[in-house]
């Protein structure tokens, strides 16, 4: 019930929407800017669309997708914390209960403080990515209070070297005897930026979901969960699949995609690892620190005596190894990472391509052959969202769908014939493919789209494209349609396919920036809903499938 409510109300929302109407005015300017460009002579010929629509309705998804955007790198960050904390714990662990041989022994092992320590931190972020998984967005809030408050008032183990940070580099700039050790105050300097950068961002990110997670759709995220479901391991380590509900991945497939999520999750801590590898650094020579500073600071020969010794243990090498040690680790679990993940797509890919297709109740995904994944504009990244979204953005929407778009059903397309021509065939990474011949083709998209649960076309200027348009909208299948935008597809291409194909008047048209339109929705006969972004990212694409596909009267009409 909780869920129908929340999809009433989103079909409330689009049901008040402003429609555009046209006014004599309007369509007058319209046509003097339209016929240089060729547009006058688009009519709509009987068969390419369902007679001329009275208006359209637009909706933004713009705050939308910058919520669910913030709130994915929020949930990567906690998941990649709560396994390194999970990696670091038993790597710590298992050597001690290697040498316990009592229950006595274990009880005490277990009551001991740094074990407790160690508990109340797996707790913490287990619960905060639990949380997230459920888009809790008040108790993350009173988390996020409690993590500042506790930076601020209890003063956390890394809080003295953010002072001894600024210290050191305010000495080694206005003191010229202190320029001997420019070295640790580079080193610290850098490491504090970089980790400060990314928890401001981080606080940024959390104290603008917990204001707005509340007001975006549920629909929007994506599927709820059942609420243990994000700690099972095919989730914490990112082995399903959600575009094919009839296969699962087999034991070493999810074996490569679980080491190679390992691996992004080291090359995404890096920078947290250069961190405790300077403060560690800084522990281990602090007798020898001390040492050198037994004389005092009261005379100048003193001083100098004082610096010069905490200079040899600092050296420019020492600086370099402890800066790049991360960097290499970051590049060379990455490396590993994308060829582990490489060869678990080719597998499963490959067993794929053997499988029967099953098309009912399935995602059909249509598009032109010259653009056969349709690659998405790059979406705009900070160092927060970049560093824990390594190696797993998908670049292409037919990615996106397999790896990001839940259904009931698999993601099955037509096969570009230039894929098996050759020595080399090959299957690109994505929906499931059926080859068929020129003769045939027609006839299977129509046995395909009347079987499937909901279709993806990608609006495209090509033949085929179009005659699937019009077949999509003669069937009846536009309520279960959702048509993208190909993003490489220019504005006044566009207009000229949103005219002839669908119907849409150019003064309709007129007030709509159409380069920022993700995508068009037929829910009613006469009326279209132009979904857009002021950045049509990966995510505007995501959240405008989510919330399509999750409309129930356009579920209804599948059934």
């Amino acid at each position: 019930m909780h869920r129908l409510s929340e999809h009433l109300r989103w079909v409330q929302a689009m049901r008040m929407i402003n429609i555009a109407k046209s006014s004599d005015k309007v369509a007058a300017k319209v046509a003097n800017e339209v016929e240089p460009a060729g547009l006058k002579s688009f009519d709509v010929t009987p068969g390419e669309a369902a007679g001329r629509l009275t208006g359209i309705a637009t909706f933004d998804v713009s705050r939308i997708a910058a919520t669910v955007r913030r709130h994915d790198a929020l949930l990567r960050y906690a998941r990649y914390l709560f396994i390194f904390n999970i990696v670091v714990f038993l790597w710590v662990a298992i050597p001690q209960l290697s040498q316990v041989t009592s229950l006595r022994g274990l009880t005490e092992l277990v009551v001991s403080p740094a074990w407790q320590w160690a508990g109340l931190v797996l707790g913490s972020v287990g619960a905060t990515y639990l949380i997230l998984a459920h888009r809790l967005w008040w108790p993350y809030a009173a988390i996020f209070l409690a993590q500042v408050g506790y930076f601020f008032f209890v003063a956390p183990p890394v809080k003295p070297f953010f002072l001894l940070s600024a210290f050191m580099a305010y000495g080694v700039i206005t003191l010229p005897p202190m320029r001997p050790l420019g070295p640790l105050a580079a080193e610290l300097a850098i490491m504090v930026i970089g980790f400060g950068y990314m928890m401001i961002v981080y606080c940024l990110y959390s104290a603008a979901w917990s204001a707005n997670g509340r007001r975006v759709p549920r629909a929007a995220y994506g599927w709820r969960l059942s609420p243990f479901e994000p700690l099972r391991p095919s989730r914490l380590l990112d082995t399903l699949l959600p575009g094919h509900r009839s296969q699962n991945v087999t034991r070493g497939e999810a074996a490569l995609f679980a080491l190679s999520s390992v691996l992004f999750v080291a090359a995404s801590m890096a920078p947290f690892y250069g961190l405790r590898r300077v403060q560690s650094a800084l522990t281990t020579v602090a007798p020898q620190l001390l040492a050198c500073a037994r004389e005092g600071f009261q005379t100048q020969p003193t001083q100098q005596a004082t610096i010069a010794c905490w200079a040899g243990y600092y050296p420019w090498s020492h600086a370099a190894i402890d800066l790049g040690a991360p960097v290499v680790i970051a590049i060379i679990c990455l490396v590993l990472a994308n060829r582990l993940r490489h060869f678990g797509r080719q597998r499963f890919i490959r067993r794929l391509a053997e499988l029967p297709l099953s098309p009912v109740g399935s995602t059909l995904f249509l598009r032109a052959f010259r653009d056969d994944q349709i690659r998405m504009r790059r979406a705009s990244r900070n160092l927060f969202s970049s560093v824990f979204d390594l190696g797993r953005v998908p670049t292409t929407l037919d990615e996106l769908m397999l790896e990001r778009l839940d259904g009931r059903g698999d993601l099955i397309a037509i096969g570009n014939p230039q894929d098996r021509k050759g020595a080399a065939r090959r299957t690109p990474w994505g929906a499931q493919r059926l080859y068929v011949d020129d003769a045939h083709w027609q006839e299977t998209v129509t046995m395909l789209a009347r079987e499937a649960d909901r279709i993806v076309l990608c609006v495209d200027a090509s033949d085929g494209v179009r005659w699937e348009i019009a077949h999509v909208l003669r069937e009846g299948h536009a309520k279960k349609t959702l048509f993208f935008l190909n993003p490489s597809v220019d504005v006044r291409t566009r207009t000229r396919l949103l005219i002839e194909d669908f119907g849409v008047s150019a003064a309709d048209l007129a007030s709509v920036n159409l380069d920022s339109v993700v995508a068009l929705r037929l829910t009613s006969p006469e009326q279209p809903i132009l979904m857009f972004c002021a950045k049509p990212e990966r995510d505007a694409y995501l959240v405008a499938a989510r919330l399509a596909f999750e409309d129930p009267a356009a579920q209804a009409a599948t059934s």
